[in-house]
């Protein structure tokens, strides 16, 4: 039987479904009592469907990627097998209810020899991306499969699910997904692939008053920073350094132009070292200083 996180963990589970289980993949509908949990190395790969309502959530990876962003629903998460993940939230303000879905690896295997590929040659990447609609899709259908009432057939149909589920990750968030859109993205004349691209301005928008390294940004699409940092500027025209400053810039003239901040505190929010370097920024982009813009 796979290890799903209400058996691992059943001191941090206020309420879920008992959880169904067909060939390979188990559902289970859950709701943490606490506002952190740290979850071990699961043997299955695990898909987190957000139901609740929006909520502030931290999402680390053992790999090291972390990133915290307003979480809503239809929002998933992909942790692979043998990978241990920490989720933090702000309890008592929204519910963390979400749907999890765990996949044998093997339906993964199966799924890459079906398109002749070497099944140790692909590994699922996971992460922290933009919002799947293929996953909400797929792990929506699940959840009327975890009710009491039997239906003739629902065994199928699961499983009919899971193979999706699980040709939907060779296809999006595997290795194999990767160096097939980048061989995509070079046959039309280079560049970050349109997924590819959305997935770092998102990285690069929720943590704007981070670092934001090259590298950091570049493992968000798990690409080199030397290959990266070629592609972006194919697709953007700007460099990633280029590209952050001018985000920063705007993320200040939004903040100097809605809110009464004081300067040092919106430069802080925006990702710049202090004031002076934000009015650096802002005057050489916008041509206007930050108490100007916010006057005007």
């Amino acid at each position: 039987m796979m290890p799903n996180l209400a058996r691992a963990l059943p001191d941090s589970v206020d309420m879920q479904s008992p959880g169904r289980t067909w060939d390979r993949v188990e559902a289970e509908y859950f709701r943490p009592a606490s506002g952190e949990i740290f979850v071990p190395p699961l043997s299955s790969h695990l898909v987190v469907l957000h139901l609740g309502p929006p909520v502030d959530r931290t999402q680390r990876l053992g790999d090291g990627r972390e990133r915290e962003k307003l979480v809503v629903g239809g929002d998933s998460v992909v942790v692979p097998a043998g990978l241990a993940s920490e989720w933090r939230w702000e309890q008592g303000t929204s519910r963390a209810d979400s749907l999890h879905v765990y996949l044998e690896p093997s339906l993964i295997s199966e799924a890459a020899e079906g398109v002749g590929v070497d099944p140790d040659a692909v590994e699922i990447v996971g992460g922290l991306g933009p919002r799947d609609p293929q996953i909400e899709r797929i792990g929506r259908s699940f959840l009327p499969e975890l009710e009491a009432t039997r239906l003739p057939g629902d065994g199928l149909f699961a499983e009919a699910l899971a193979r999706a589920l699980a040709v939907h990750l060779l296809r999006e968030h595997s290795t194999l997904g990767w160096i097939a859109q980048r061989a995509a993205s070079r046959k039309i004349g280079g560049g970050l692939t349109k997924l590819a691209l959305r997935q770092v301005t998102d990285y690069v928008g929720d943590n704007l008053a981070g670092n934001l390294s090259l590298a950091e940004i570049s493992r968000s699409v798990n690409i080199s920073p030397y290959h990266f940092s070629r592609l972006f500027k194919e697709s953007t025209g700007l460099s990633p350094h280029q590209y952050v400053i001018r985000q920063r810039v705007e993320k200040s003239k939004e903040l100097l132009m809605t809110t009464g901040l004081p300067l040092h505190e919106v430069a802080v929010a925006a990702g710049f070292a202090d004031q002076s370097h934000m009015g650096r920024h802002l005057k050489r982009i916008l041509g206007v200083s930050p108490t100007r813009l916010r006057r005007g």
